[in-house]
């Protein structure tokens, strides 16, 4: 009988980590690092203030390390303003026309739909987001991502937020010309 249960404790165990993660996206794309990239605005739809900035930066170290060569960032001339917050599509459009005006060819966008410590004993770090790359050239949408990832009691929300991220990430082979 004994036998019986390594089976099961093993498929219990990956129906358990499982539940900790999920990720949906379009197909794999494959754009060069030699390219100019723009990283736009993201939409913070979660309820702590500037995720989207903390996923920004995760997401500019993630580029970089994968050889994206020349990478900038979008800032709205009013800088933090009300008008912002409560119109986020007029500040992603004043972005993409930032970023054809540069001259960059692709642009990161996306969304942040949860980004906190869950409440209850264990305090579970727990992000959400949404990722899209554009051809600013073109104008169309050559990727897109969505992930959810929830970590442990002993885990950090940073580090959640990064393995998630690159999770994403790992779905763009970025390569040279």
């Amino acid at each position: 009988m004994r036998k019986y249960y390594y089976p099961l404790l093993s498929l219990l165990l990956v129906v358990a980590l499982s539940a900790c993660s999920t990720l949906t996206s379009t197909d794999r794309v494959r754009v060069t690092g030699q390219h100019s990239w723009a990283l736009l605005p993201f939409n913070n739809l979660s309820t702590t203030p500037r995720a989207g900035e903390k996923t920004s930066a995760l997401i500019e170290t993630h580029l970089r390390a994968r050889g994206v060569q020349s990478l900038s960032t979008y800032r709205s001339p009013d800088g933090l303003s009300l008008v912002a917050l409560l119109d986020a599509q007029k500040e992603h459009v004043d972005a993409l026309e930032w970023a054809r005006a540069q001259g960059h060819r692709y642009g990161m966008s996306g969304t942040i739909h949860e980004w906190h410590y869950k409440s209850g004993p264990d305090k579970e770090p727990a992000v959400g987001m949404s990722l899209k790359l554009t051809d600013l050239v073109t104008q169309k949408v050559v990727w897109q991502g969505t992930t959810a990832k929830t970590g442990w009691g002993y885990a950090n929300l940073s580090g959640v937020a990064d393995k998630a991220i690159q999770k994403l990430l790992n779905q763009i082979d970025i390569g040279f010309e």
